[in-house]
């Protein structure tokens, strides 16, 4: 049996992950436990996170790069394809939830870069049923497979992902930080600084956004998309009761500065 390419890369990048998570657990093991040997557990922890934060890491970048730089074109949904995906959540009691879930990819149609007209399925894929017809923005580069959707859902998912990088990132530097022996108030300070002054806001005001649009489009837009009335006095209860929480971050920051 001979090894592809990406097999003889996967085998060299886990070995180098875990050589480099041997090296730092030791490291920190040491700090924390002068005389006594190497925390197996915590090899474990430092290779999940870098395994998870290099090649995220470089898949989110080329994914960001590719919706900034590759041509854009206006598409039309004709189709849509459906497929059971297994999914994992956690229910209100904080149990894992596993099943399955109704997934919906859109097939859309363009003309590409020479004139040809091009069908392909577009990279998201929703629980909603896509509508026939309905207008969207793909970026594309002879020989992709799929036509990449360019909205605020595509953008908004790829930057979510690069916060949750940001966050493993942060780990990451503040156990090499320990590990050299460096002192960590610096390191405590900036992740209280970006937990208090950008995630916390920044995650509150994009709930209200997407609890309180769907409210607004009940109450003030003609109810467009068919919302039942229980949907839009939810949202509207959810997005009453996160204004104060995102007073109170807001003008704390301001409280602060002053």
């Amino acid at each position: 049996m001979v090894l592809t390419t990406a097999g003889q890369i996967f085998l060299a990048s886990s070995a180098a992950f875990l050589a480099a998570a041997v090296w730092l657990a030791r490291r920190v093991s040491q700090r924390m436990r002068p005389g006594k040997g190497t925390s197996k557990l915590l090899v474990l922890i430092i290779f999940a996170v870098i395994a998870l934060f290099v090649p995220f890491s470089v898949w989110t970048g080329q994914a960001l790069y590719s919706l900034a730089t590759k041509p854009s074109y206006s598409a039309t949904v004709v189709g849509h394809t459906s497929e059971y995906r297994d999914y994992e959540e956690k229910d209100s009691n904080g149990r894992t939830v596993r099943g399955k879930r109704l997934m919906h990819t859109a097939q859309v149609r363009f003309t590409g870069p020479a004139g040809e007209p091009l069908e392909l399925p577009n990279s998201v894929a929703s629980g909603e049923v896509p509508v026939q017809g309905s207008q969207l923005t793909v970026v594309y580069t002879p020989g992709d497979r799929v036509a990449t959707e360019l909205s605020a859902r595509s953008v908004g998912l790829w930057l979510a992902a690069g916060v949750m990088l940001f966050i493993l990132g942060y780990c990451l530097w503040a156990m090499v930080w320990y590990g050299l022996g460096h002192p960590m108030e610096g390191v405590h300070a900036f992740g209280m600084a970006f937990l208090f002054r950008f995630f916390l806001p920044g995650v509150t005001l994009l709930m209200v956004l997407a609890l309180g649009y769907p409210a607004l489009k009940y109450f003030a837009l003609g109810n467009p998309d068919d919302y039942p009335l229980w949907v839009a006095c939810l949202c509207t209860l959810f997005t009453l009761a996160l204004l104060p929480l995102l007073v109170l971050l807001f003008t704390r920051q301001k409280g602060e500065r002053g």
